[in-house]
């Protein structure tokens, strides 16, 4: 199949990397893709040259750029376009309106705000809560599928760790008031006042991270907290291979690629007890789940993970397991090419029916 794969107004962040990573995996597939995106956007992309991936650009103001719908609905004609992936509602908007009869439109949600997606014919959700709540919005009217981010499973040689390393915590977080790294200083600052050996690497940026550095100046911690900044792709084999533990500590959130990467790694979680994130994790099993904005419920797990390497080992290799059977770019793929495949011949089969 030729599926058009589009997102407008939010080129940054995990939905960005969700975008390509969609096309990326449908290609593995036997599909063709068209990225469809703002010009301004054009210099973000890897090059796709000798793949079935191509980029076209289409310039669109807004939700009701009625023009932008119009050069849209050339395109899918033109390039006889089967189905259509949209990540944001304005792309959603502009699609919807372009495309001919038999072609669904699919909103990839990835923010529990879905009321400007609604207008779609089937949903992909990363989050069975996520799912919920589009269910709750159309009745359960329109198809809704959980598919969840896909992560790369890297192979067990690279995991090994170096010898005898302190206790080693990792976060990787956007450096924002409600990503709750604050309640991770704290909590670390509360572990050094037991006396625990260990070092910390909290790898992001943004508005909060000078105060942050600020806290870990006050409490002493310089010399075992450092803030190296966003870590590359080239970067995280390092990251996750030297951690024992990543900590995931937001308040409010979706689906943090941190939590699926640090399952695919093979590293201890510790996360919050948040709707969504929450789903991809049990406790006891496959990570220790705390109260978000509770630095003292955060210290206490990760010293019962300092003093248990055993029960580390264990969450780790659930994890691990996890990320190979729901997680992993094969198993995305698999399901991306099925549940396309099946709203194709829904849309067809509907088409059909109405030319009777």
């Amino acid at each position: 199949m030729h599926i058009l794969n589009s997102v407008y107004g939010d080129s940054t962040g995990g939905r960005w990397s969700a975008t390509l990573k969609t096309g990326e995996l449908l290609t593995q597939r036997g599909h063709r893709v068209t990225l469809l995106i703002a010009p301004e956007d054009a210099g973000k992309v890897p090059d796709y040259a000798g793949t079935n991936i191509d980029v076209v650009t289409l310039r669109n103001s807004g939700h009701y750029d009625l023009i932008a719908s119009w050069r849209a609905r050339r395109l899918i004609r033109a390039r006889k376009i089967d189905a259509v992936i949209a990540h944001s509602g304005r792309a959603i908007h502009m699609l919807k309106r372009a495309v001919p009869t038999g072609v669904p439109v699919i909103a990839f949600n990835h923010s529990h705000n879905i009321k400007r997606t609604l207008k779609a014919d089937a949903f992909f959700c990363i989050t069975p809560y996520m799912k919920q709540i589009v269910d709750a919005a159309t009745g359960g009217t329109k198809p809704a599928y959980v598919i969840s981010n896909a992560v790369n499973v890297p192979p067990d040689e690279l995991l090994v760790r170096p010898e005898n390393p302190v206790f080693t915590v990792g976060a990787m977080a956007r450096m924002a008031p409600n990503k709750g790294v604050s309640d991770l200083v704290e909590a670390l600052g509360l572990l050094s006042r037991e006396g625990v050996a260990f070092r910390a690497v909290i790898a992001g940026d943004g508005e909060v991270r000078a105060q942050l550095e600020a806290r870990v100046t006050e409490l002493g911690l310089q010399d075992r907290v450092s803030f190296p900044g966003w870590v590359r792709a080239e970067q995280k084999q390092a990251f996750f291979r030297d951690a024992d533990v990543i900590c995931f500590t937001s308040e409010w959130d979706v689906q943090p690629l941190v939590i699926l990467e640090s399952f695919a790694w093979g590293r201890a979680l510790i996360g919050t007890d948040i709707d969504g994130p929450s789903s991809c994790y049990e406790d006891g099993k496959t990570a220790l789940v705390v109260p978000p904005n509770d630095p003292f419920a955060l210290a206490v797990a990760l010293r019962r993970l300092h003093d248990d390497p055993v029960l580390r080992s264990t969450l780790a290799t659930n994890a691990r397991r996890q990320a190979r059977g729901a997680y992993a770019d094969e198993v995305i793929a698999e399901l991306l090419d099925s549940h396309v495949s099946d709203l194709v011949a829904r849309a067809r089969g509907g088409e059909a029916r109405r030319g009777a």
